[in-house]
């Protein structure tokens, strides 16, 4: 085998078989550098690749941390809205409403003597005024939109 297109003999064959691919870049290129920056290169890449590894393990940890969180949350927000449901369910069953518009706001249901009914076209008839004995509560001052209302009952009365 010829180097560099020299002749070669047997002493210089047997010396090229046992050199290594090092060597024979030398021998070739008198050049080292070239085989310098590849495993340069190739350490840089295998130092970066272990950092980005070690950042994506790190932010995979944190978003896990923040799911569990946001999980833990909704769990509690869960049971928040049924309890809220079962309120809701509780306070709005009719007899429920009645027993707190009697007991809290004094509210009773009106008579036939109570109801009036108006129609357009018909006469109106004129009631006596009954005299109503009501607690201290209910004698506190009306709005002024209640007492036009009730002047226009009165005289619809």
């Amino acid at each position: 085998m010829a180097l560099r297109g020299k002749p070669t003999n047997q002493s210089k064959a047997t010396s090229a078989a046992t050199t290594d691919v090092g060597e024979i870049f030398v021998q070739r290129f008198n050049v080292v550098s070239i085989y310098v920056v590849l495993l340069l290169l190739l350490a840089a890449g295998i130092v970066w690749s272990g950092i980005k590894t070690a950042e994506g393990v790190q932010q995979y940890h944190q978003d896990y941390k923040t799911l569990q969180d946001m999980k833990k949350q909704q769990r509690k927000l869960q049971v928040e809205h049924q309890r809220l449901l079962i309120e809701q369910q509780t306070f709005s069953a009719t007899p429920q409403i009645a027993s707190r518009a009697v007991s809290e706001l004094n509210m009773y249901s009106p008579t036939l003597k109570d109801k009036l009914i108006i129609q357009l076209g018909a006469p109106v008839a004129t009631a006596e005024p009954k005299a109503v004995v009501s607690e201290p509560e209910v004698n506190a001052p009306v709005d002024a939109g209640l007492e036009s209302t009730a002047a226009v009952a009165e005289a619809g009365q």
